[in-house]
């Protein structure tokens, strides 16, 4: 009889040569951890069959590593990884892999790295070696340390010179999006974490759906949501990096993924489409430009929509001057104002919220909806880690992608950890959360909405879906 850990290795076995296949049909090495990154050299995981072996790997090799590893080293080296963020970040902020880059293959002794970044090298030196450890960086020689696969993805794309003379400028370019997420893993992130006990054991906050109640308010001692913290002066450089990690979060998913499923172009002449929470209109712009037959109006904040028509304005002033792409004040917490509109869309809103929120913004828009009216959610679906046959078909919805892994692999998470992540993050932070298919399924409910459709792009909530109801 195999074992489970041979069966696993097996799994892995075979779902590399689907790996190996799309390097040969492309024509390029397989990734290799001691070379920096380059656009282009990751799997094609836009190709169904590799991103399902991709997955398979994954999951099957995080059951092996934690299967021959001693639980308490499983649970021990777990628990440190707050202590990983915030060593990620000392390199972020340092530009350490910026100082690599410009050193080149060779690498620079850590002496030499801190005597341009102004750091102890000894403590220095204590981080890196930990960092590289963990396969961020790498130790060519004794102290010596050069960029790999992953540390090279820290680089700004600007000179060390730059950088230092202009601390300002440090995410000016597209490059810098991900030291900024980086930077607020290792702060805001990390300091919320520190208080998720004691806010989930406080009998003021342990049941509150209160955005400033959170962890991350209670770690920086604030009675404000941590976006009315974002609006105070102090808080600036907290704000502008936010706005950049978020931009460079949004281009790790096209916005194709997002604007596919709903039947745009089934909409009727002037039909009218409310992108309730929308920001500056990226969203709608990109619909607008595809569907002419269509109206959108998106609703914000009354700065946020005034900067967005006036980029509007920039990237499509035909659409400004039709009426078809328009801006209007609206705090969605209050009675909305346009009535019986075709569609009402909500992206990335509901998973800032709590309950108790997200039933007030789908109440108000459910009194505003005619019988013909659909409401599209924009947001992650995130799965059921048990067994898909254990899953109550109940809550079956048609479109929805249920996981499904090969024996002996038992978590059906696929190893892909960042949807579950990304809930707890948002708890952390506002007291949101990333919702299932059923807690969709009763929030809409509770609101007078009837959860019809969903549109996936995968089983494993990595990509946003559409969630779309009608009214009951």
């Amino acid at each position: 009889m195999t074992s489970t850990i041979r069966a696993l290795a097996e799994v892995i076995l075979q779902n590399i040569d689907a790996l190996e296949a799309d390097c040969a049909r492309r024509g390029v090495e397989a990734p290799s951890m001691k070379e920096p990154f380059k656009p282009g050299s990751e799997f094609s995981l836009n190709d169904a069959d590799v991103q399902k072996a991709s997955t398979v790997i994954v999951a099957a090799a995080q059951q092996l590593i934690n299967t021959v590893q001693p639980p308490q080293v499983n649970l021990v080296m777990t628990a440190y990884s707050t202590t990983l963020a915030g060593a990620i970040r000392v390199a972020a902020e340092f530009h350490i892999a910026d100082i690599l880059s410009e050193a080149g293959p060779a690498g620079l002794h850590v002496k030499d790295i801190c005597s341009i970044c102004k750091a102890d090298p000894v403590k220095i030196g204590q981080v890196l070696r930990f960092l590289a450890s963990a396969w961020i960086f790498q130790e060519v020689k004794p102290d010596v340390y050069s960029n790999n696969r992953n540390s090279s993805i820290m680089v700004k794309g600007l000179s060390v010179k730059e950088l230092h003379e202009s601390p300002e400028t440090k995410y000016s370019k597209p490059e810098g999006s991900t030291a900024a997420l980086l930077g607020i893993i290792g702060d805001e992130t990390i300091k919320g974490a520190s208080y998720l006990y004691e806010t989930l054991s406080d009998p003021k906050t342990a049941f509150s759906g209160e955005a400033n109640e959170a962890p991350l308010c209670k770690a920086l001692n604030t009675d404000l949501s941590c976006w009315q913290l974002y609006e105070q002066p102090e808080q600036q450089e907290r704000q502008h990096r936010f706005g950049v990690a978020m931009q460079g979060i949004s281009r790790l998913e096209p916005i194709e993924v997002t604007t596919k499923g709903f039947d745009w172009s089934g909409l009727k002449k002037d039909a009218v489409v409310v992108d309730v929470g929308g920001g500056i209109g990226s969203f709608s712009l990109a619909l607008a430009k595809e569907h002419p037959q269509v109206k959108f109006v998106v609703q914000d904040r009354g700065p946020v929509v005034e900067d967005g028509l006036e980029r509007a304005k920039v990237f499509f002033p035909e659409g400004v001057d039709s009426g078809r792409l328009s801006f209007q004040e609206h705090n969605f917490f209050e009675s909305e104002p346009i009535k019986n509109a075709d569609v009402y869309m909500l992206k990335f809103i509901i998973h800032d919220w709590s309950n108790k929120y997200s039933h007030i913004i789908l109440k108000r828009l459910r009194e505003a909806a005619a019988p013909h009216s659909r409401l599209i959610i924009v947001d992650k679906i995130i799965p059921y880690i048990c067994p898909p046959s254990e899953v109550n078909e109940d809550v079956s919805v048609p479109g929805v992608w249920k996981p499904e892994l090969p024996e002996p692999i038992v978590n059906m998470s696929g190893g892909i950890i960042y949807p579950h992540l990304s809930s707890v993050v948002m708890m952390l932070w506002c007291n949101g959360q990333e919702r299932t298919i059923g807690d969709f399924n009763e929030l809409l409910a509770e609101a007078g909405w009837k959860l019809e459709q969903v549109h996936q792009h995968d089983a494993f909530g990595q990509n946003s879906s559409q969630i779309i109801a009608v009214p009951i």
